[in-house]
C-alpha cells in the first residue's frame, strides 16, 4: 500500500472559489462529481491516484522493498490462477469503481474467472472494474495508518472482496481479513492460503520477505 496520501482538494471549481470568499461561509461550493474519463486522463506526474469521498488522492511511488513483495507474490499469484486458469491478476494500476463511488487501486488484485462472466467483464476492458477484488492485497508503506487500512477494508468487503491480505513488511507478517472486524495475524512461520478462492496456493509468509544477495 502506498505512503499515506495527500488529499487534494479538487471538489470546487475554480469559477467559484472567489465568490464564496464573499458569500456567506457557510455555503458549500457543488462538489465536483469526477467521471471516469476525467480520473484515467489524469497526468502522469509521479503520483498513484484514487478517488476517496469526491477528492482525489494522490500517494507517491513506494520503496523498492516494497516493489519487491509485490512483484514476487503477484508473479506466484499469476502462474498458479494462469495455469489452472482460474481468474486474472492485476497490479496496483488497475481501479476498481466501490458502490459508494470511490475509486481504488489496491497494490494486488485477483477477479475469478466466475465473476468476470457474471458481470459479462472482458478483461481488455478499457473501464474500471465494477466491484472490489475478490482477494485485495496491500502491502504497508511506512506512514499508513490504521484508520486508513480500516477504510480500505470497509470499501473493499462492502463492493465484493472476498479475502484480504494486508501485509507488513517491518514486522514480516501478514494480517488475513475476510471482513473488516474478522482478522488476524500471521507470522513468518505461517502461510498465505487461497482457500476456496484459489484452492491449493499456498506461499510462505517468510519468502514475501526474503532478501537476494547478487553478489
Amino acid at each position: 500500500m502506498r505512503d499515506t496520501p495527500k488529499h487534494f482538494g479538487f471538489t470546487k471549481p475554480a469559477t467559484h472559489v472567489m465568490v464564496m470568499a464573499v458569500m456567506n461561509a457557510s455555503v458549500a461550493a457543488p462538489r465536483k462529481v469526477w467521471t471516469e474519463a476525467e480520473l484515467q486522463a489524469l497526468p502522469e506526474d509521479g503520483f498513484n491516484h484514487e478517488l476517496v469521498n469526491g477528492e482525489i488522492v494522490m500517494s507517491p511511488k513506494n520503496d523498492s522493498f516494497h516493489g519487491d513483495i509485490c512483484t514476487r507474490l503477484s508473479a506466484a499469484l499469476l502462474a498458479f490462477a494462469a495455469s489452472r486458469r482460474l481468474g486474472v491478476i492485476w497490479d496496483s494500476s488497475t481501479g476498481f469503481r466501490m458502490n459508494n463511488a470511490n475509486v481504488r487501486a489496491p497494490d494486488i488484485s485477483y477477479v475469478s474467472g466466475v465473476r468476470l462472466k457474471a458481470l459479462a467483464f472482458k478483461v481488455s476492458s478499457r473501464h474500471f472494474f465494477p466491484g472490489a477484488p475478490d482477494l485485495a492485497v496491500e502491502v504497508l508503506s511506512l506512514n499508513n495508518t490504521r484508520k486508513e487500512i480500516n477504510e480500505r477494508l470497509k470499501d473493499f468487503f462492502s463492493s465484493g472482496t472476498r479475502l484480504a491480505w494486508i501485509i507488513d513488511p517491518e514486522k514480516k507478517r501478514v494480517e488475513i481479513c475476510h471482513s473488516p472486524t474478522e482478522r488476524r495475524w500471521v507470522d513468518s512461520s505461517g502461510f498465505l492460503n487461497g482457500e476456496d478462492l484459489l484452492p491449493g496456493f499456498r506461499h510462505s509468509v517468510a519468502d514475501l520477505f526474503k532478501t537476494w544477495d547478487w553478489e
